[in-house]
């Protein structure tokens, strides 16, 4: 995934296991502190997940966590790819 690639070596190791703790040995649609499902329903994500200022958007098909957007959380702004976005 792009946005991954895009992060530094500590944030993706951190994020890497962020994600292995709570999506893949977690049940991924329970909703937590830091993992809900969205609000607003979108094409793209059900889910989001928050590690840090960091933001995991993803879905669940079946048993399978597809993780779509990786994003960064900037005050009330949310940045993927450097650039403002609205889910």
């Amino acid at each position: 995934m792009r946005q991954f690639k895009q992060l530094g070596a500590a944030e993706r190791a951190r994020l890497k296991e962020a994600i292995k703790a709570s999506l893949e040995e977690d049940n991924a649609t329970i909703a937590s502190k830091n993992r809900f499902p969205l609000r607003r329903a979108s094409e793209l994500a059900s889910f989001e997940f928050r590690v840090g200022d960091l933001r995991v958007f993803y879905r669940v098909v079946g048993v399978e966590v597809r993780i779509v957007l990786i994003g960064r959380k900037k005050g009330d702004q949310l940045l993927i790819d450097g650039k403002r976005f609205t889910l």
